[in-house]
């Protein structure tokens, strides 16, 4: 009499175990990204849910402005003035040397006050970078 059997390969656990070493890396790397982009969205450019509250989208919007003002204007000790007058904006201190201008900006948002360093450089194209600072 023949006997027949099912023969069922076991699968390997090493790969298994393999890929693990390479998904928790990865996902640590990825939650460190996702905490130091929550701590200045706009800074980053990611200023939109889950990053970002009602305040960092206000805070995005202004600094919008900021920035269409600084490359709308010819010359750049002009920047702070213009700034000052938009809505919530006050202009804490600004310095102006050969092609560059830095400013600290109070701006007021829905949960409170923000200060901001906005620098602007003037060279091939009007650069604006900006980060947040205490007040």
């Amino acid at each position: 009499m023949q006997r027949w059997a099912l023969v069922v390969r076991r699968a390997d656990r090493g790969r298994g175990r393999r890929r693990w070493l390479l998904v928790l890396p990865a996902v640590a790397v990825l939650g460190v990204a996702l905490k130091v982009v929550s701590t200045d969205p706009v800074g980053y450019g990611v200023p939109f849910w889950p990053f970002a509250d009602a305040g960092d989208r206000v805070e995005s919007r202004v600094m919008g402005e900021v920035t269409t003002t600084a490359r709308a204007l010819r010359r750049l000790d002009a920047v702070p003035g213009a700034v000052a007058g938009e809505d919530g904006v006050e202009v804490l201190e600004a310095r102006v040397a050969a092609g560059r201008m830095w400013m600290r900006v109070r701006l007021r948002v829905p949960d409170g006050v923000r200060c901001r360093e906005v620098g602007v450089l003037r060279d091939v194209a009007t650069q604006v970078t900006s980060r947040r600072v205490e007040c």
